[in-house]
């Protein structure tokens, strides 16, 4: 009996951090939660968040539902206006500025089922890009929904 129970003694503290590996949560997005972007989008989304270099303050955060998607990438840039400007000008010329939104924000459909918003806070470059399957979506409303995500962010990153 004693045997049986120095087992179970040992194997506690191992069944217990195999438990917590198990149980941890998913790394959630800084700048928006699910809910949130599942309210923008329509639906109930899932999320992924990447961290694509050593600066754990630069992410990716993506949510999908079943018809859209809504991605927010924010990356630390030196010097930030340079690079600011490259992403802008990818917009092309249907560009259109936003007010009040970080130090300074555009606005773009670079086709009819995609909505883009880049901006600046500081030395940090925000994109914001809003997609869609719905044939019936119209592309004013997809820029609303990237713009009303684009003052989250950039509230969060002030």
């Amino acid at each position: 009996m004693s045997t049986t129970n120095n087992v179970r003694q040992a194997l506690l503290p191992v069944g217990l951090l195999l438990l917590a590996s198990v149980t941890q949560a998913a790394e959630t997005c800084p700048w928006l939660n699910a809910a949130t972007a599942g309210g923008f989008l329509g639906a109930a989304v899932t999320a992924t968040v990447v961290h694509e270099n050593a600066n754990r303050d630069d992410a990716t955060c993506v949510f999908t539902s079943a018809l859209s998607e809504l991605r927010i990438a924010v990356e630390t840039m030196d010097p930030p206006y340079s690079e600011y400007l490259k992403q802008a000008e990818q917009c092309g010329a249907e560009t259109m500025p936003l007010k009040a939104i970080g130090n300074e924000a555009v606005v773009c459909s670079p086709n009819p089922h995609t909505a883009r918003v880049v901006g600046r806070v500081r030395n940090r470059i925000f994109t914001i890009l809003v997609t869609t399957t719905d044939s019936s979506a119209r592309s004013d409303l997809l820029r609303e929904k990237a713009q009303a995500a684009a003052e989250q962010v950039a509230g969060i990153l002030f």
